[in-house]
């Protein structure tokens, strides 16, 4: 008998208020979707010695109701810029965004799928 393996692994963001950087553990589960389950306080320094940058996922990624969000704001969201597809903390207000990464900003829109990078560390 085979035994499901869990699939999981952690990208980097940063906190939009702090500019702080944090891990997000994200897992596979059924239809193939990632879901977002816990985040923590992580270093740069740390996060390129762990191999976080290098992290890349692909597909829906949706956000478990038990993520405790941002470790540093609460956001309990997130947002992938489009321009350098890291990822920011978002608490769901307003209809506009600066990435915490790069500084790119503009107007907020939903997608189905994302390209997620670990953060280049």
């Amino acid at each position: 008998m085979r035994e499901d393996v869990l699939e999981a692994s952690v990208v980097m963001a940063k906190c939009r208020t702090s500019h702080q950087p944090y891990g997000i553990r994200i897992e596979k589960r059924r239809n193939n979707t990632w879901y977002c389950t816990w985040a923590f306080k992580l270093s740069e320094k740390s996060a390129g010695n762990e191999g976080y940058g290098s992290t890349m996922i692909s597909g829906r990624v949706d956000v478990d109701p038990e993520y405790p969000g941002c470790p540093y704001c609460g956001g309990n969201g997130w947002v992938s810029c489009g321009h350098c597809n890291k990822l920011t903390c978002y608490n769901g207000e307003g209809d506009s965004f600066t990435c915490a990464w790069c500084g790119n900003s503009g107007k907020l829109q939903s997608a189905e799928t994302f390209d997620l990078s670990g953060g280049g560390y």
